[in-house]
């Protein structure tokens, strides 16, 4: 079964557990395709906090 077979399924009976299949079926894939992504680090904020503005008040 592939991602849009198992989409498919998932769209007609609306069941978590036809999603999870799906689900399943489609990171396999996106992960062999692209296997740079897991190692990727998404945050890469430095976490520094600025002065706060003081305004007119």
């Amino acid at each position: 079964m592939n991602d849009i077979d198992a989409w498919n399924a998932f769209w007609y009976s609306g069941r978590i557990y036809d999603y999870l299949i799906y689900k399943s079926i489609h990171n396999d894939r996106t992960e062999k395709l692209f296997p740079e992504n897991k190692n990727e680090v998404y945050n890469q904020r430095t976490d520094n906090q600025r002065t706060e503005y003081k305004g007119e008040g």
